[in-house]
């Protein structure tokens, strides 16, 4: 796993601008929210961001392997007796970290927002683990689909994947939430309440579990592809 770890730590430094930008951009909007320490703003907040570090999740993870074969560093890095798998779930751990920094902040900002508000954090804490878990799922979603479709096809493919309940609901098929967790952890952060439990502790676990089936069949695709040949 030392493998995946360095992996995990050069991806991050490739991405340092977007780790930048949007570490820049949640700082100066808890400012903004600060301002009003009314319930409803410091629980808008976390609404709001939730939705945007999982879509961020899939963002950073599907253009990767995607560009790391237009630059040929991935023929360098396989190279070195880089397994396949590892070299993807060096990705996926990657993307994990940037995940991690997004949900601390986030959940760092919300907490102080209900501490200054005089506001109950029981339950924030788990909802945040739920959303980081889900986060790397939503990056794994990525990651396999981009193994065999170009990035914006395989963003598109992860979001119609881990929203398909939202999809078919029309149609009057109502899924089991434990097979889409991001969903389940959407419902939660809509109808969540600051004081109060949530499931947080089910959605991570089904959510392990989609994140290592995704790494899982990303890995036995990914191994019967030609990377000497940069896409076009």
């Amino acid at each position: 796993m030392r493998q995946v770890l360095l992996l995990g730590v050069n991806f991050v430094r490739a991405q340092w601008l977007i780790v930048l930008l949007m570490s820049l951009y949640l700082v100066s909007i808890s400012g903004v929210f600060g301002y009003n320490q009314e319930i409803q703003e410091a629980r808008f907040f976390l609404k709001l961001h939730a939705f945007y570090l999982v879509a961020i999740a899939i963002l950073v993870a599907a253009p990767a392997v995607h560009a790391e074969r237009r630059s040929r560093r991935i023929v360098a890095v396989l190279s070195k007796g880089i397994h396949r798998w590892q070299y993807l779930g060096g990705i996926l751990c990657g993307s994990a970290m940037i995940s991690a920094v997004f949900c601390a902040i986030v959940g760092s900002v919300s907490w102080l927002l209900c501490i200054r508000g005089g506001y109950p954090v029981a339950g924030l804490g788990g909802l945040m683990a739920a959303l980081f878990v889900c986060c790397v799922m939503a990056s794994a979603a990525g990651l396999f689909y981009a193994t065999f479709l170009h990035p914006f096809l395989a963003t598109g493919a992860a979001t119609l994947t881990l929203a398909l309940p939202f999809i078919v609901q029309r149609g009057g098929w109502s899924p089991r939430r434990e097979f889409f967790p991001a969903v389940w952890l959407v419902n939660d952060v809509l109808n969540f309440r600051f004081g109060e439990a949530t499931g947080a502790a089910w959605i991570c676990v089904s959510a392990v579990i989609f994140t290592i089936l995704f790494w899982i069949a990303a890995a036995a695709i990914f191994a019967s592809r030609d990377v000497t040949i940069s896409p076009e």
